[in-house]
This record gives C-alpha cells, structure tokens and sequence, in this order.
C-alpha cells in the first residue's frame, strides 16, 4: 500500500513539474515564453528573474516526483524480495 502511495504522489510531482515547464512566465506583463522554449525578441534581463525560479521550481518537482518514484520501486522489490525468500 505504501509503494502505491508513494508512487501516486511522484506521478503527481512529476506532472506538477511539466504544467509549470510549459506554462508560460510573465514579467512586467511581457510574455517571457516557458522554461523549455523562452520567447524569441526578449530582453533577458526582462526575464531572467523570473524564468530562473520557475526552473528552480520544476527541478525541484521533478526530483521529488523521481525520487518518491524510485523509493516506491524499491519498496515494492524489497517487499516481494522478502515474500519470496520466506516463502
């Protein structure tokens, strides 16, 4: 039960982390375009601000969501390691 929860909430953080990758920034009222692809005419400095805390953001999403993922992994295998080792 625990895998699956762990697992359900990394899917979540990874899925949080790609909406705010493509979810485009703006500064100022000027679109800055998203983490992926910035906006082309833009002065970086209009911008960086804000796109560097948004990428900030979806690492850290990212890395939680691979994280709880691979811990869910792990569980899983550990605990079927051990029923069959009993067994």
């Amino acid at each position: 039960m625990l895998s699956k929860v762990l697992g359900a909430v990394g899917a979540v953080l990874l899925i949080v982390g790609v909406v705010l990758a493509v979810r485009p920034v703006h500064a100022g009222g000027d679109a800055c375009g998203s983490v992926f692809q910035p906006d082309k005419g833009i002065t970086p400095m209009q911008c960086d601000a804000r796109l560097g805390s948004r990428g900030t953001l979806v690492a850290g999403f990212g890395a939680g969501g691979v994280a709880l993922a691979v811990t869910a992994v792990s569980l899983a295998a550990i605990r079927d390691r051990r029923t069959r080792v009993t067994s």
